[in-house]
């Protein structure tokens, strides 16, 4: 497998740059088929600028998120709790045993959990095993390719009775966490 930058899809030559850029199935980078496409795109079009004379561009990869279409389902945002380095996170949960929505369908249990920077207030990621953690997850990688903070996301609106209720207790425990615990490296209390 050639080296190759994930963010322009260029192979790399003991020289320097290479004129290849390799997407998909050959790049084996994250294969799913939504990630393929995309590096087609940015392969092509930076196929077409070397062609031009012109610079190879960056481009913007996608907030990490795969889903098991498994009953219930699981979702993994971000790079999930292995990668990330311990004490720079604190992790808030939400259990679905007695969610209203999950509870209405018969579809309660689950576990979800939730990561963030105590310090920022940034969203890191999170993990689940839940009723549609599809529709979960899908929300929860845009607030992440967003940089969203958790106050953000517990600004945004909730409905009632809906599986994402599940998410606000979540997002709120660890909310809770972030201004009753000192950060594990500084000893301070964020101020958001």
């Amino acid at each position: 497998m050639p080296l190759f930058d994930p963010e322009t899809t260029r192979t790399e030559s003991t020289d320097g740059a290479s004129p290849i850029f390799i997407a998909g199935d050959a790049s084996n980078f994250i294969p799913l088929l939504h990630e393929a496409i995309d590096e087609g795109v940015i392969a092509g079009k930076n196929a077409a600028l070397l062609a031009l004379g012109k610079p190879v561009t960056p481009s913007l990869r996608r907030a990490p998120i795969g889903i098991v279409f498994t009953d219930p389902q699981i979702g993994i945002i971000g790079g999930g709790f292995h990668s990330m380095k311990t004490g720079t996170f604190a992790t808030g949960q939400a259990s679905f045993e007695n969610q209203g929505r999950a509870r209405i369908l018969l579809k309660n249990k689950g576990l979800l959990n939730v990561y963030g920077d105590p310090m920022t207030d940034r969203f890191l990621g999170a993990e689940m095993l839940t009723p549609a953690a599809e529709h979960l997850a899908h929300l929860l990688s845009w607030a992440l390719q967003s940089k969203m903070t958790i106050t953000q996301m517990l600004e945004m609106p909730f409905y009632h009775p809906v599986i994402e209720e599940g998410l606000r207790t979540a997002l709120q425990h660890l909310h809770t966490k972030f201004y009753c615990l000192p950060h594990p490296n500084t000893g301070r209390r964020p101020v958001h």
